[in-house]
């Protein structure tokens, strides 16, 4: 609020890093006032990471996927990598419509600032909570 009200706002891009791990963490980043955010870790997982932190020691990752050795690289291919993260963006996109059309907004630009539609349920009491819909426990299918 502060940069807007001096004006400078769009003079500059945020971008929220670190936790954002689906499409809801990336919506609540966003309509907190970041225009982007990094995912490094979630496109990991995407490629099955089983996040055994040997990325950088020794031979590196197990699955190839982070290997600059050429015999765990061949483990996978560009394809395999190709269409996980097309089907992980794709899901994530369908999510970001459906999070959009709830508030009735058109684009992810116009959630950017947007605190007033979070709620911070640990604050409230249980009657209150009541009023919100719980997080899906579905998998999403596409």
């Amino acid at each position: 609020r502060f940069l807007t009200n001096e004006g400078v706002r769009d003079q500059m891009c945020f971008m929220a890093s670190g936790g954002i791990r689906n499409a809801a963490d990336v919506a609540k980043a966003i309509a907190l006032g970041a225009d982007g955010a990094v995912i490094g870790t979630a496109d990991l997982v995407a490629l099955e990471c089983v996040r055994c932190a040997n990325c950088e020691s020794g031979r590196g990752c197990a699955r190839g996927i982070a290997s600059t050795d050429k015999e765990l690289g061949y483990q996978i291919s560009e394809e395999y990598v190709e269409q996980r993260l097309v089907n992980m963006y794709s899901a994530w996109r369908k999510q970001w419509c459906e999070i959009l059309r709830s508030y009735g907004l058109r684009s992810m630009r116009e959630l950017v600032g947007r605190s007033d539609l979070l709620v911070h349920m640990d604050y409230l009491d249980e009657e209150e909570k009541k009023r919100y819909q719980p997080t899906p426990q579905a998998k999403l299918i596409l």
